[in-house]
């Protein structure tokens, strides 16, 4: 019996042979792999056009038939960033690295095509082709070995850079603060969200009709133009009476996007409490997360980096473009705060892990994301919130854009607005913040 089978055995496999390719001779040139290590570091495409390396999808090049195939787009991956996971060492001795793009696994190169790049220098990279000046945090595991990084000078004139300590002014970042304050105090029992804007401001058109909620999502029919007022204003009062003499009145219910609202919510705060805007922010907000580098405008430090205004223009950076003081003093509650992306991300922090409101309140706050924009945020789907801010007529601009939960995303604030579109840029560095990490 055994002699059949091996008789068998030989005849199939002859039958088998007959219907195989025929192998080459040179396969048994194909080189060996010595070895491979696994591995995680960050890396750019240097050199490749003049050495013309190839991408290989599925092992080194020349170590299996299926591997033999050049990507004929492979010159087009200079100075692309990639992330490194394995490098084997052929037989030859030439080093192969299997990387991925986006966390989309590609192929393997030559590892001489590559250069260690970490994710801070990619990130500024892409901040000085767009002519960004600022700083920027790129974060994906709620900040921890989070990118920080500075680009150009707070002070052109003076060369100091920008570094962690430069504050920049916040603008419209600020209206979650003001938000948080007023949701603080609906769980106080000091007010309620549904309460008319008429108990605190009477004499504004249709008050009876609008609640605090409705200024809280920019649903309450007034509008203001980001008008300058014709001197710098000194007292909270006099800031409360700009917005009460120059804001109008429409039809409510619909979303109308506009600085009165958070100055009227900022007023009603302090008329709960009998504290000022600033006290209270200082209180509940500034001291319960330990911020170093966060001011109102008028209270700014004397020593210390404050970033001055700059635009890009004729091929230039450095064109100097400064916030109007007397445009400032006008936006109490609405865009009139200093700071940093490090201070600023513990703020949204504290929004959720109940140093300034419980994640229930950041909810409410939020208007369980029915709406698409509630309490100083926009909110979309897949969990992302986003918030811009400028300043009119400077070169100030700020932007978060990130995850609900605060895990990745990124925050910048720049001194000079980047020629690529804020929004644009910010989404950039946050897919480069949610597939790599910093090394």
């Amino acid at each position: 019996m055994k002699k059949i089978v091996t008789i068998l055995g030989l005849t199939l496999a002859c039958a088998f042979a007959g219907s195989l390719p025929t192998i080459s001779a040179d396969a048994s040139s194909y080189l060996g792999i010595k070895s491979t290590t696994n591995t995680s570091y960050n890396a750019r495409f240097v050199n490749q056009s003049s050495r013309n390396d190839g991408i290989y999808y599925y092992a080194p090049y020349y170590t299996q038939r299926s591997a033999k195939t050049r990507d004929a787009s492979g010159k087009n991956w200079q100075h692309r960033f990639v992330k490194v996971s394995q490098v084997s060492t052929l037989s030859n001795g030439v080093q192969f690295a299997k990387f991925s793009w986006y966390g989309k696994t590609i192929g393997w190169v030559d590892v001489r095509a590559l250069q260690k790049f970490s994710r801070s220098q990619n990130a500024k990279a892409l901040l000085n082709n767009a002519h960004f000046q600022g700083r920027a945090m790129l974060f994906n595991n709620y900040a921890s070995g989070a990118s920080n990084v500075s680009v150009g000078y707070a002070d052109a004139a003076t060369k100091v850079l920008n570094s962690a300590d430069t504050i920049y002014p916040i603008a419209s970042l600020q209206k979650v603060m003001t938000g948080a304050l007023i949701v603080q105090l609906a769980g106080q029992g000091k007010l309620s969200l549904n309460n008319k804007l008429s108990q605190y401001y009477p004499g504004v058109k249709n008050s009876s009709k609008i609640t605090l909620r409705q200024l809280l999502n920019q649903r309450s029919g007034i509008d203001m133009d980001e008008s300058t007022p014709s001197s710098v204003l000194t007292s909270q009062s006099a800031e409360i009476n700009y917005t009460l003499n120059q804001l109008k009145v429409g039809s409510n219910g619909s979303f109308n996007y506009t600085n009165a609202n958070f100055t009227l919510l900022a007023g009603v705060a302090s008329k709960v409490t009998g504290q000022t805007y600033d006290q209270l922010v200082q209180k509940r907000i500034i001291a319960p997360l330990g911020l170093k580098n966060t001011y109102s405008w008028n209270n700014l430090p004397r020593s210390g980096s404050i970033a001055n205004g700059y635009s890009y223009a004729n091929g230039k950076s450095y064109n100097s473009n400064n916030a109007s003081q007397k445009l400032v003093s006008s936006l109490l509650g609405a865009g009139n705060y200093y700071s940093t992306p490090a201070d600023y991300y513990k703020i949204q922090q504290g929004l959720r892990n109940g140093k300034i409101l419980t994640t229930n309140q950041y909810y409410d706050l939020s208007n369980d994301y029915k709406l698409n924009y509630a309490g100083g945020l926009y909110h979309y789907s897949h969990s992302m919130k986003r918030v811009r801010g400028t300043l009119s007529g400077a070169g100030y601009e700020t932007v978060l854009y990130g995850s609900e939960g605060n895990k990745s995303g990124v925050i910048l604030f720049a001194n000079q607005a980047p020629t690529t579109p804020m929004d644009n840029l910010a989404k950039t560095l946050y897919d480069l913040a949610r597939y790599y990490n910093e090394n």
